[in-house]
């Protein structure tokens, strides 16, 4: 053997026993790790002493039969929920009088906004006081009409003529009721109305439901019309966020599919939904159909237009239909790599641990499907696993037994 590499073996012995040396003095008199296995039994077993099993922070848990939601990643753009998104203006025109909340503030359903003074509603009002009075006096003479031709005293003409009076009035009181109906005035308050009754003129705006101010593009003093809008509304307790889903990926993501989301603006907080809508077609141009996700957010801790992470949990089969049958599965912290094979830590009785490589299939919430390697009950390490793996490296390089 050349010189060079006789003393670089002996370097690397003498490093290797320093190592040992080093790891056995980790441990307390009588704490050590015992590596003697029973006859026919594999090398590939660790023995640790329950003080060490503790200092280690070992845990386990059972393998078990699980039903995976396989996880698929993505990002998305947080939105009004647009069924509870309102863009507010006047069914009349008017000049504004009053605006009676601010950006921001949260309005009840019915709540006024802001109040016009409209020539226009109080020409309608007007129209309908002398449509009801025609309506009234009409009414009164074909009563009168019909009584006297009972008795024999006018004739069948006359009545005929007064009940077409009465229907012409009919109908334009309804048509300048149905006028009031368009301007937002409900059946009550146009039963109300009445030749004395003051501000005829004054149109209310209304929030149509309850939700937040978002949006306020009204002063006082302006001449406003039914084209302009003078305020947006949203309901904030539900939104919606929209994710492109490529279309490699379209057969795993189905609606009602459970979705977690994540957002910058609160760390460590996860926000929950489900797949509400699936795009009928795909994007030449990303290869893409978009989807909508339903969140609720009673908090109102999600805003539109906020940057979200998405995850989404299909818990569906290869066909899509059904949902997946159960397979044997056990958390990610369980699988480590041992050279080119991938492993588990089974744990055996009396503190012993054993090292078994594993097969496995589909990851989903924290699992991973076992496919061989593993039977349903067996615990497994799934904390402090390096701390066996390296246990066992120390016994095959350092024990001396054979494999």
């Amino acid at each position: 053997m050349k010189p060079v590499r006789r003393l670089a073996l002996t370097l690397l012995l003498l490093l290797w026993g320093l190592a040992l040396a080093a790891c056995r003095e980790g441990y307390p008199a009588g704490d050590e790790p015992a590596h003697a296995h029973p006859a026919g039994e594999s090398a590939e077993v660790a023995a640790l002493p329950p003080a060490a099993r503790a200092r280690a922070g070992i845990l386990t848990a059972p393998a078990a039969p699980r039903r995976l939601r396989t996880e698929l990643e993505t990002t998305g753009t947080i939105d009004f929920d647009q069924r509870r998104h309102a863009h507010v203006s006047p069914r009349v025109g008017g000049h504004v009088g009053e605006v009676l909340v601010d950006l921001g503030d949260r309005v009840a359903a019915g709540q006024v906004l802001a109040r016009l003074d409209s020539l226009e509603l109080g020409q309608a009002v007007v129209e309908f006081l002398q449509a009801r009075a025609r309506t009234e006096l009409a009414r009164e003479t074909f009563e009168r009409e019909e009584r006297l031709w009972r008795e024999r005293v006018s004739s069948e003409q006359e009545l005929v003529a007064t009940r077409a009076e009465l229907r012409e009035a009919e109908a334009a009181r309804q048509g300048a009721e149905e006028r009031l109906h368009l301007f937002g005035l409900s059946h009550e308050e146009i039963a109300r109305l009445d030749y004395d009754q003051a501000r005829t003129s004054c149109y209310a705006v209304r929030a149509p439901f309850a939700g937040t101010i978002v949006a306020q593009e009204v002063t006082r003093g302006e001449l406003v019309g039914p084209e302009r809008e003078l305020f947006q509304i949203a309901d904030l307790s539900r939104v919606w966020a929209w994710i492109d889903v490529f279309e490699r990926d379209l057969a795993r993501v189905h609606r009602g599919d459970h979705v977690v989301l994540e957002v910058d603006a609160w760390p460590g907080v996860s926000f929950t939904g489900e797949v509400s809508d699936l795009g009928t077609s795909v994007q030449s141009e990303t290869r893409a159909a978009r989807a909508r996700l339903a969140v609720p957010n009673p908090d109102g801790k999600l805003r539109p237009g906020m940057f979200a992470r998405v995850r989404i949990l299909d818990p569906h089969g290869a066909d899509g239909d059904t949902l997946a049958p159960e397979v044997l599965a056990v958390p990610e912290g369980a699988i480590q790599r041992a050279g080119s094979e991938t492993v588990v830590y089974v744990a055996l009785d009396e503190g012993r641990f054993s090292r078994r490589p594993v097969t496995l299939g589909r990851r989903g919430e924290g699992y991973v499907e076992v496919l061989s390697g593993l039977a349903a009950g067996e615990e497994v390490v799934i904390e402090g696993a390096f701390f066996v793996k390296s246990e066992l490296a120390r016994e095959e390089l350092g024990g001396g037994h054979s494999h």
